[in-house]
């Protein structure tokens, strides 16, 4: 009899703890970058982009992460974890014409652990935002860093004048 309910108890909590542990896993998110677009003017609504194609610098294989012929107003850019920079070229294109733009984000990896079953993430501490090109007006990361949280992390503003927005 003693052996039985000795044997029920450390199953039951090991049980509990699987269970806890798998729910906080569930709820941990990667450090993926998420950016809004948005128009430059007075109003800086968010917009949604036609013909735009974003494009990793320095990736090896396909760097493509978005096409032209999807209209968007947000995309995933994800960050190297190798580097302390990434680099994006996003170009719109409006017919014939082809304008590019470069954006360079440096910022400071930070592992933070989670947990012994749910691993690590990476805190991403901006340093500098650059863009290069007249295309994008400004790039901004309103909280200053970039974590597990799954939220629009980063705000790109599109010169509305070369966008033709009435």
């Amino acid at each position: 009899m003693f052996k039985r309910s000795s044997l029920i108890f450390p199953a039951a909590v090991l049980g509990l703890c699987v269970a806890s542990c798998a729910d906080t896993c569930n709820d941990n998110r990667n450090s993926l970058p998420l950016a809004g677009f948005y128009l430059s003017g007075a109003d800086s609504v968010k917009h949604s982009i036609s013909g735009l194609e974003v494009v990793g610098v320095g990736q090896s294989g396909d760097s493509l992460l978005s096409a032209s012929d999807v209209s968007k107003d947000q995309l995933y850019l994800p960050f190297r974890i190798d580097a302390e920079e990434t680099q994006y070229v996003f170009v719109k294109r409006m017919g014939e014409v082809e304008i590019a733009d470069t954006v360079t984000f440096s910022y400071k990896r930070t592992p933070k652990f989670t947990s012994a079953a749910c691993g690590v993430y990476y805190l991403f501490g901006m340093r500098e935002i650059k863009s290069q090109g007249v295309l994008i007006d400004s790039v901004v990361c309103p909280k200053g860093y970039i974590d597990n949280v799954n939220v629009e992390n980063l705000h790109i503003y599109f010169n509305d004048a070369i966008l033709d927005v009435q």
